[in-house]
Parts: C-alpha cells; sequence; structure tokens
C-alpha cells in the first residue's frame, strides 16, 4: 500500500481483525454484485468504501425517479441512465482506486458461471427468483461463497452460503488459515454474524433468531468421518462466546451432529431436519441426482441411531428412513424439539399424520421452503407451526409464527 492509501484505510488497520495483512486481502478481493438497486446500493457503496480492489456490477435496468428514495448510489442526474453506468460514476467518486466493470444486463447460465468464477465472493441483490435461483446454481458449482439478501418494509434477512470445499477440490481443513485467507480472501465468521445479530436485537425495534445449520463435512474432505465433533464444538463455543444460546438454533439432518450438539450445549435448541430424498432408494436417487450412474454407496456409521447411513457422491453424508416411526425415535434420541420437514417429503399423502405425530409427541413441525403463495397455502394446510421462505414479502404478509 501506498501512503495514500494507508491514510485511507487507516481505521480498517486499525482493527486488530483486520490489520495491514486484511486490508491487502481486501484491496486484492474481486467481488461480483447482482443487481444496482435497494439491496446492491449499499453493497456496492460500502465495498468500494472498504477498498475492495475490483467490483463487478450487474444490473439492465435503469434509473428513475421511485428508485431515489432508497437505491442510495443513484443521483438526480441519474435519472434515465443505466444503474450500472450511475453507480460506477458514484463509487468512482468516492473510491478512485477501486476498480468497478459496468454490466448492463441481465446475468445467467454459463455468462454468469464465468463471471462468478473470476471473483472471490458473489452478492445476490436481486429483485426476481429465476436469477437467484441462477446465482445459487452457480455459485454451488463453482464453490464460491455466496452472500444474499432480501428486504422488504421494514424487514429483511440476509444469509450466507460457502462449501467446504474450493472450485479446485482442494478442502477448506487442508489449509492453514494463513493458506485460507491467501486463497479465499473474505470468509465470513459465524462469531460476526452472530455479533451483528445480537446487536440488532438490541438496538432496534424488530428482533429475530439465527438458525444455524451443522453441515456434515463432505466426504469428499473428511472421508474417514471423524470431524464431526470439533464442528459441534467449535459451533456451540461460538454461539455460547457471543452469548446468543437463547437466540440461536441448531438444524441438521445429521442426527448424530444434533447428539453431539446436545452434550456440548444442551440449553441450545435443535431442528432435526428432514428431506423426501431421505425415503428413496439407492436406485432412485441415482435416477434423481446422478443420471443414473452409481452414486450412493452404505456406510457403517458409529453411533448409527438405528438408520441406514449412506454416502452421495462426494458431497453428502445422510441417514436413510423407512417410517416416520423412524424419525420420531430419531427426534427423541438426539432430545430436538422441533422438527422441519422439505415440500418433497411433505407433498406425499402422508403428511398430515406426520405433522399430527409430531405434535402428538410435543414436538413442533416446520416446513420449508415456501417460495409462492401456492407453496405457502398448501403448507399451512397441514398445520405446521412456522414455514420458511426467501420470499420475504410473502412472509411478511402472512407472518407465519416461530416455536
Amino acid at each position: 500500500m501506498n501512503d495514500e492509501q494507508l491514510l485511507r484505510y487507516s481505521r480498517h488497520i486499525l482493527l486488530p481483525q483486520i490489520g495491514i495483512e486484511g486490508q491487502q486481502r481486501l484491496l486484492a478481493a474481486r467481488a461480483l454484485v447482482i443487481g444496482a438497486g435497494g439491496l446492491g446500493s449499499p453493497v456496492a457503496l460500502y465495498l468500494a468504501s472498504a477498498g475492495v480492489g475490483a467490483i463487478t456490477l450487474c444490473d439492465n435496468e435503469e434509473v428513475d425517479l421511485t428508485n431515489l428514495q432508497r437505491q442510495i448510489v443513484h443521483r438526480m442526474e441519474s435519472i434515465g441512465r443505466k444503474k450500472v453506468e450511475s453507480a460506477r460514476e458514484t463509487l468512482a467518486a468516492i473510491n478512485p482506486g477501486v476498480t468497478v466493470a459496468a454490466l448492463a444486463e441481465r446475468v445467467d447460465g454459463t455468462r454468469l458461471e464465468t463471471l462468478a468464477a473470476d471473483h472471490d465472493i458473489v452478492i445476490d441483490g436481486s429483485d426476481n427468483f429465476a436469477t437467484r435461483h441462477a446465482v445459487n446454481r452457480a455459485c454451488v458449482k463453482l464453490a464460491k461463497p455466496l452472500v444474499s439478501g432480501a428486504a422488504v418494509r421494514f424487514d429483511g434477512q440476509v444469509a450466507v452460503f460457502h462449501d467446504d470445499f474450493l472450485p479446485d477440490g482442494t478442502c477448506l481443513n487442508q489449509l492453514t488459515l494463513a493458506e485460507l485467507q491467501e486463497r479465499v480472501p473474505w470468509i465470513p465468521p459465524l462469531q460476526a454474524a452472530l455479533s451483528q445479530g445480537r446487536h440488532f436485537n438490541h438496538t432496534e425495534a424488530l428482533s429475530g433468531l439465527f438458525i444455524v445449520e451443522l453441515k456434515a463435512a463432505a466426504p469428499l474432505c473428511d472421508p474417514d468421518d471423524t470431524q464431526e465433533p470439533a464442528i459441534a464444538s467449535a459451533v456451540t463455543r461460538i454461539i455460547r462466546h457471543s452469548r446468543m444460546t437463547d437466540r440461536v438454533m441448531l438444524t441438521s439432518f445429521s442426527p448424530a451432529l444434533l447428539h453431539l450438539a446436545a452434550e456440548e450445549a444442551p440449553e441450545i435448541t435443535r431442528i432435526l431436519s428432514i428431506s423426501g430424498l431421505q425415503f428413496l432408494t439407492a436406485a432412485e436417487i441415482e435416477t434423481l441426482l446422478c443420471s443414473g450412474q452409481p452414486c450412493v454407496t452404505p456406510i457403517a456409521k458409529d453411533p448409527d441411531f438405528g438408520l441406514q447411513w449412506a454416502e452421495i457422491g462426494t458431497i453428502y453424508r445422510l441417514p436413510g428412513y423407512q417410517s416416520v416411526a423412524q424419525i420420531l425415535l430419531t427426534a427423541a434420541v438426539t432430545g430436538v424439539r422441533v422438527v422441519e420437514a422439505d415440500l418433497f417429503f411433505l407433498s406425499n399423502p402422508g403428511a398430515p399424520a406426520f405433522v399430527d405425530a409430531l405434535h402428538g409427541f410435543g414436538l413442533k413441525a416446520l416446513g420449508f421452503t415456501a417460495n409462492s403463495a401456492a407453496e405457502w397455502f398448501f403448507l399451512e394446510s397441514l398445520g405446521l407451526d412456522g414455514i420458511y421462505s426467501n420470499n420475504v414479502p410473502l412472509g411478511v404478509a402472512n407472518q407465519a409464527p416461530i416455536p
């Protein structure tokens, strides 16, 4: 960094969590921002102000007068111009040392994958589900960290997604922290997210809960299946350190991780996740996910909780279920208070009886994920206690309770 940069970023450098090395990583980072509207505006402004070295903005719309009340990167003189061009000028005025590329297009498919591959992180501030799904597919395929946000009225949400391996197949657990930070300039830590949530709950009229997924390491990165104790211990330790045990719910498809979490921090509410995929045969899974090619390998799990476990390719390690009774028994053994199931499972004719069975055992029932009014009202008809949705306006309008 030169003298001007040292002065500009001096307040960052004073922070022990950033320092000179952290600022240098920000300067070397490349961020892809999808959308230059209500969400993309503050994101782009803060990324540029913080010194993120290269920012690519994608949006095919033009600025109009109604945008200016919330899309703060634009000005009166921007009306009628492409949003990305307007935003690029604003960012250049704030920090001319940042390189900003403006793409006045709606990206998807191969184009989106090409862009994502050339960036360290993707921020989705789009306003339609076609784009959101396309961004998610690209990030999953390329194992790129994805930050997804949404806001409506006085409610908002933000989520960060990343896998436990890099696009070239390098597992994160094979790298030292320094090596990881060199290859991926910014990995969002759980502690930072919880700290921000605690601050919001203490200072704003609105408040909310965090749902943290305990995801078993991919077989690619944990072939001997030995990392679950470390995962459960690390996550529960951070939650306790953040003093958020009463505001966090841990969810997992893995009964083993939920059991370990209960041993580490029994005061944290736990959720057993269920997918219809777990009721399929190996042949059905291979047809659905692997183009009919062999990809399901039964494994011996210890403890197995009375279930048959399997690895699906190099990505998933899951138990299978043969009956609702097995789910209830697993819930009892792991001490969960809530069971959640996906639309795939809840679309079968036995779903109402499943929900009734959970309630009969004193358990709460959640359903995921309703992204349309039809899906919402279907899940609501089952008598669920709560419904997940990525459609913020839909969720706000219906105000599903959280148990």
